[in-house]
This record gives structure tokens, sequence and C-alpha cells, in this order.
């Protein structure tokens, strides 16, 4: 309710005047009740005012709390999007760091020289990860420092200064001893070995890291910032243990690489040292060889002499033609015959592995037929085999086999190897000749139902004098140059020979020849 005061004021001036002007009871009454009236009313209008102050006073206090809940939360609004900035700076800058860390580790594990690769890091690419000056210090001994291998920031005056200078502290050892971070933000915060390094790299805020490398603290990595505002954060640190450990793996396989080059090249001059010896004992054995073959060659020249002289006067003993010969006297020179023919064939097979060995032999190679070479040999050995009972089977194909080579020696391969047969197969046993022709050679099997051989001896069936060692070979006697012989051959033809075997089943010997022509008649075994 809304009342002019001014007129309550002329309303009640009016009454007190009618009061004291009219001497009357009732009009005093009146004017006394009106009075009262008013000044109820007054009241009321008063009590009002009040309220409607109080009610405005609690709105006016109403709204400074809604402002001081409003400038606070505008405050956190305003933290919250400085710390939001400040996030995504950060996570834009690690993202741009792990950018850049993929790009230096794909450099660095680019050479296996422990020098470019520490080439490959660059002041661009050390800029991108947030930092102004970059050193890395490695150990070449365990017993020595480390040394300055890269540093970016730095003109060459002040790395020398700190080349020279003593970097010693008790932080840095504790980043050798336990392989833990530095981190100086600032030289507020700084003891006084870190302000030294401030001075000392001339930056406000440096990070160390550790260069870990099979599980030991070798170096580490100092980088450092000139400006307070490109301020240093614990990604950073993450970022550059990364970088560490993509620097430590690539050193890792450098210095495996440098050790392997190293063992390789001692390898290659010990091989080269080895060769050299080698082949001075290659000439020595070729010399010794040759001085072998002739000094055979001369032995059994001269063992021809007498053995046909002792032959020669067995044969005129025998013949009575110096007297009567008794029984005993008869089988007496009929050993010295039989021997001295022995003697005579080694004497021969000798000769023989000599001259194929100096090249001396000439063999006349020319298209000939294996097959009749074949034929006459099972017809040379068929009495033979009628006397002891061993089947002697030929599987050859009905059409004429032809292959290169000289007739005369490879009758004695055929002869060596039947022969040898014969020796260890039993009565009743048999031996098979299979030829089968291939697209180049004629590949000849020559197998008997004997007694066999070890796998043992096997590789050593073509050394000269070797004898197997069983109880045929104890009773009959032999050279052991006849596989020798036969395999040198072989090897003159342009062929191979080899062995197969069971024990108790047999053995097989297995020749080739070839169909093609052999462009040199003249063959020379080395």
């Amino acid at each position: 309710m809304k009342i002019n005061i001014w007129l309550i004021l002329v309303i009640g001036a009016a009454v007190l005047s009618v009061v004291v002007i009219v001497d009357n009871m009732v009009a005093k009454l009146m004017g006394g009740f009106i009075l009262l009236v008013l000044l109820a009313y007054l009241a009321e209008v008063s009590r009002d005012e009040k309220e409607q102050i109080d009610k405005m006073q609690r709105a006016l206090d109403k709204l400074r709390n809604a402002y001081s809940e409003l400038d606070e939360q505008a405050k956190i609004i305003i933290r919250t999007d400085v710390e939001l900035n400040r996030t995504q700076e950060e996570l834009d800058k690690k993202v741009s760091g792990l950018y850049t860390l993929h790009e230096l580790g794909k450099l660095i594990s680019s050479t296996l020289d422990v020098n470019k690769l520490f080439a490959q890091i660059t002041e661009p690419l050390i800029l991108k990860l947030g930092f102004e000056k970059t050193m890395i210090f490695l150990k070449d001994n365990p017993q020595l420092p480390p040394q300055c291998k890269a540093a970016i920031g730095f003109d060459g005056a002040h790395i020398e200064q700190i080349k020279q200078a003593n970097i010693t502290s008790e932080f840095l050892k504790n980043v050798f001893e336990v392989g833990s971070s530095v981190l100086v933000k600032n030289a507020d915060t700084a003891n006084p070995d870190q302000k030294e390094w401030l001075n000392l790299f001339g930056v406000s805020a440096f990070v160390i890291v550790p260069l870990v490398i099979k599980e030991t603290v070798q170096g580490y990595i100092f980088v450092g910032n000139t400006s307070t505002y490109n301020y240093i954060s614990e990604g950073d640190i993450d970022s550059l243990f990364i970088l560490s450990n993509q620097l430590a793996i690539a050193l890792d396989n450098a210095q495996l690489y440098a050790a392997l080059k190293k063992s390789h090249d001692q390898l290659e001059v010990r091989v080269q040292e080895r060769t050299k010896e080698l082949a001075q004992a290659n000439k020595e054995l070729v010399k010794l060889n040759k001085m072998k073959s002739d000094f055979v060659s001369a032995v059994s020249h001269e063992l021809r002499t007498p053995l046909t002289s002792i032959k020669g006067y067995a044969a005129i003993l025998s013949a009575g033609r110096l007297g009567e010969v008794t029984p005993v006297q008869a089988e007496k020179l009929n050993k010295i015959s039989i021997h001295s023919d022995e003697l005579v064939k080694l004497v021969n097979d000798l000769l023989d592995i000599a001259r194929i060995e100096s090249g001396k032999i000439g063999m006349s190679i020319k298209h000939s037929s294996l097959t009749e070479i074949i034929k006459s040999i099972a017809d040379l050995f068929y009495p033979q085999t009628e006397e002891t009972h061993i089947h002697l089977n030929m599987e050859i194909p009905d059409d004429p086999l032809m292959a290169w080579m000289d007739p005369s020696q490879i009758s004695r391969v055929f002869i060596n190897l039947i022969g040898n047969a014969m020796k260890f197969t039993p009565s009743d046993g048999n031996i098979t000749i299979r030829v089968k022709p291939d697209l180049a050679y004629i590949n000849v099997e020559i197998s008997d139902s004997g007694i066999g051989i070890s796998q043992d001896d096997i590789p050593r069936l073509f050394d000269e004098f070797y004898r197997v060692e069983n109880a045929i070979n104890a009773e009959k006697k032999g050279t052991g140059l006849g596989l020798s012989l036969v395999k040198k051959i072989v090897q003159a033809h342009k062929g191979t020979i080899w062995a197969t075997s069971e024990v108790g089943k047999g053995t097989s010997f297995h020749f080739t020849l070839s169909i093609n022509q052999i462009e040199d008649s003249q063959i020379s075994v080395e």
C-alpha cells in the first residue's frame, strides 16, 4: 500500500491545528483519535517499508551470493580452460615428439657405424622434440669417464669448455648407479651442483636420462632449454627415455656389428694365412706325390728285371733242363712261379697308378661297344665261375650300347670288380652285371651276394693299399691297389664310381661312362 507521506503530514497538521484552536472536549477527543489513527497508520506504513527494505536487502544478498558463485565458477572455468590449453599443448607436443622419435628411430637404426649413428641426430629433430640444446655422452672404456659423442645447440668453444670441465656431481653418480633421470626445472629449485650445470651448459632448465646398454648404464643424454617460457615437463622425460632406448638398441647393434666385423677380419686374416699355409703344404704335397710316383715308377721298373729273371730260372728248373726235379722241388718251384706272377701284377698296378697320377699314360679314347666288352669279360670268367659254382648274370639291353672309352682300360675295370666280387661270393652265390643307359651316361652296376662291407669301411674302399678286415681277406692275400686303380681309370674317363653294401647281403659297385664324346684323348688325373 502506497500512501503520499506529504498528504498524511498535511492532514495531521490540520487536525493538530483544530485541536489547538477549538477548545472543545469532543473535538479534542476526535482530534486525538484521528491523530492516533494517523500515527498507527504511519507505524503500519513504516513497518511495510521496513519489510520491503528487508526483502530488498535479502534479494541484494542473494544477488551478491549469486555473483560470488558466478565469479568463482568463472575463475574455475578460466583455470580449467588454461589447464585444458596446457594439456592440449602438452598432448600436441607429445604427438609431435612421437612422430619425431619415430623418424629418429628410423634414422639411427639405418646404420651400424657409431659415428654415422650420432650424426643422424640433428638440430631440427631435437627442436621438434622441444629442446634447444643436447649433448650425448658415452663411455668408450668402463674405467674412463664418458666422452661427448654428439653436441647440438653449442658452438665449438662452448663444446671444448664443457669437454675440459671436470663434470662430476652426486646426482650424475646416481644416474650411473641407479639408472634414474634428473629434472631441473629452474635455478630456484636447483641445488648447488645443479646450478653449476646450469651455468656450465648455459641453460635455465635441463633433463638427464641414462643410456642403458645390456642392462648397464654406459652414458647419458643431456637436454636443456635457455628460455624460461620453453618449460620442460614430466612428459618430456618419457620422450627422452624412448629416445634413450632407441639409441641404446642402435648402439648395441653397432657394437655387436663392430665386434663381429673385427672377428670376421681376424678370421679373414687367419683364413688367408691358413690358405697360404695350405697352398704351400699342397705344393709340398704335390712335390712329394711326384717324388712318390717317380720312386714307385723307378722301383717298379727295377723290380721287373729281377722278377723276370726269377720267373725265368724257375721255369728252367721246372722244365728239368738243369737236372731231374723231384715232386717236392716241383711244388716249391710252382709256388715261386705263382708268387712271381703276383709280384709282377703288383708291379704293373703300381706302374699304372703312377703313370695315371703323373699324366704319362695315354688312353686311346674312342666310340666303342660296351656290350662287346661285357660279353668278352663274361667269357673270360666263365671257367672260374663254373669251377666255383657262382652264377654270373647279365642284365643288359638287347641293343648294342656305345660309350666313349679306352676299351682296354675299361676291361681292366670289369676284371678287377668281377674278380673282387668272386673273392667274396660263396659257392652257389650270384654276381650280376646291370647296365642302364641314361641321357648323358651309361650306368654300370656289378653286384654280388657275398658277405658285404660295413658302412665304416665303404668311404676308404678306394684308398691305396686299404683292405677291409674280414676272414676272407685274412686268408687271401692282396695289395689293396685294385679298387684304387679302378677309380683312377673311371675318373680319367670323366665318370664317377661308388659302392653300396649291406653286411651279410652283398655289395654293389656302380660307375658311369660318358655317352657324349670326351674331347681330350690324353687323360691325366690330378
